[in-house]
């Protein structure tokens, strides 16, 4: 992807990405993460909140998102020019597939307004490799007050 003739400090081409974090908001009031495996076609949902949703109303709601990949990744030829070796993965024009992650492994959201700093905190720690998702509701004021500092501080 190129802006104005200049390929942006920090991106890669399309081929060499494996996964994208996408933070996903689902009717106007609940944020999730879509953690999306180019190469296997697949969007993993991480969602935070303590109950359980079934997969096809997730998949209902991450519709747009499966549509979007869909055409987006045409356009910008992800499939033309693959690599040797990731030929093989090379599928026709489909949807993405969906699946939930268990969120018994992920930190519990409590409190609804609370859903959009747990999305933020998961990409963290993913970005970070870090396995274990070790904060608490309790910690959200914290967490949320942090947030405010590196936001404020690094504009």
């Amino acid at each position: 992807m190129t802006v104005r003739g200049f390929l942006p400090a920090g991106t890669r081409p399309w081929h060499e990405v494996d996964m994208v974090l996408i933070p996903c908001n689902i009717g106007h009031q609940h944020w999730l993460v879509a953690s999306v495996y180019l190469i296997a076609e697949m969007i993993h949902i991480l969602d935070p909140f303590r109950q359980e949703v079934p997969v096809s109303i997730r998949k209902r709601q991450v519709q747009p998102l499966r549509w979007f990949l869909l055409s987006m990744l045409n356009q910008f030829g992800f499939r033309d020019d693959w690599p040797p070796g990731r030929e093989k993965f090379k599928r026709e024009n489909r949807l993405f597939g969906v699946s939930l992650v268990s969120n018994t492994s992920l930190s519990q959201q409590q409190q609804s307004s609370n859903c959009g700093a747990h999305t933020l905190r998961l990409i963290e720690y993913i970005l970070a490799d870090r396995i274990q998702y070790d904060w608490t509701e309790d910690d959200m004021p914290t967490i949320r007050e942090t947030m405010a500092v590196e936001v404020f501080c690094n504009a």
